[in-house]
């Protein structure tokens, strides 16, 4: 087994070792079941410290490329194996708990560093803050179709009575919501202000009208509607008029007397019109940082 090495790259060793592992597994040339060298091992070959070694194996095992085997070793998982079974996790538990009681330590401190240290761990996932239920949703699905994450969404009332929520989450918030989610969180926690996508490409919608028009606004979120009037209204002029509707549950197909209908991402299935303009809030900027912040958080 063949690694390239470079000690002065801008790639961290053990970045470059770990993705030159995972590319022979990709490409057969590492099986399912076969072994990896030794830390110690890898570590004299290409004479480099053998933490790095071990890092870079920690994060294939992270990431579910190989697992660890009775006496440390390292073998490559078939790329179908399950993830591992409760049975698994319940007798890995079990053991935690067995060896903190024979060391003398009381359920109750395990209870409280264990949780102390899950909150600190890397994101593994992604953590929506949002108080309108409509705007929770958009920006849930939207995130969701972006990243190759789980998301999931809460309001910030639900933080409040369970901040177990926050574990392995990278929380996330539009940019008027940040103040307050902060507030919210721990000190240090991963957060971050996600960017909207411009709108200047559907004033030109608008400006691009030779006729006077009527406009629709559609959406789940009624913040959505708010804000789409107010940024509108300066493009709009007195040569056209608006309306806005709110989706309540049920599909709407009477839009058909709307010249141009603006709609968010969630609204665009459940409608029918001449000329529908989806508008997507979650800039693919916001879908970077994120992956960039989650991919920084676990080298």
């Amino acid at each position: 087994m063949l690694f390239h090495i470079r000690k002065n790259a801008a790639v961290p060793i053990r970045k470059q070792l770990s993705e030159q592992i995972v590319f022979l597994i990709a490409t057969g040339k590492l099986k399912a079941g076969d072994s990896l060298p030794s830390v110690r091992e890898l570590a004299l070959r290409y004479k480099i410290n053998a933490n790095t070694v071990s890092e870079a194996y920690k994060d294939l095992v992270r990431r579910h490329w190989v697992k660890r085997q009775q006496g440390a070793r390292m073998l490559v998982r078939a790329l179908d194996e399950p993830l591992g079974s409760r049975e698994d996790l319940e007798e890995l538990i079990d053991a935690t708990i067995r060896t903190a009681l024979q060391r003398g330590h009381t359920l109750q401190d395990l209870r409280k560093r264990v949780r102390e240290r899950l909150l600190i761990q890397p994101p593994d996932h992604v953590l929506v803050i949002e108080d309108e239920p409509g705007l929770r949703q958009i920006v849930r699905q939207e995130l969701s179709e972006m990243l190759n994450l789980t998301v999931e969404a809460i309001a910030p009332d639900s933080l409040t009575e369970n901040q177990g929520r926050l574990i392995g989450a990278l929380v996330v918030s539009l940019p008027g919501r940040a103040k307050q989610v902060v507030s919210l969180l721990p000190s240090g926690h991963p957060f971050l202000s996600l960017r909207p996508t411009q709108v200047e490409t559907h004033f030109d919608l608008v400006r691009q009208l030779k006729e006077p028009s009527l406009i629709g606004i559609v959406s789940v979120s009624e913040q959505f509607l708010w804000s789409a009037r107010a940024l509108l209204a300066p493009v709009l002029g007195n040569q056209h008029a608006l309306e806005e509707q709110l989706l309540d549950g049920q599909p709407r197909r009477s839009l058909a007397r709307f010249d141009l209908v603006f709609c968010d991402s969630v609204a665009r299935h459940r409608i029918r019109a001449r000329k529908v303009v989806p508008y997507r809030l979650m800039s693919a900027e916001a879908a970077t940082d994120i992956s960039n912040r989650i991919d920084s958080a676990a080298d």
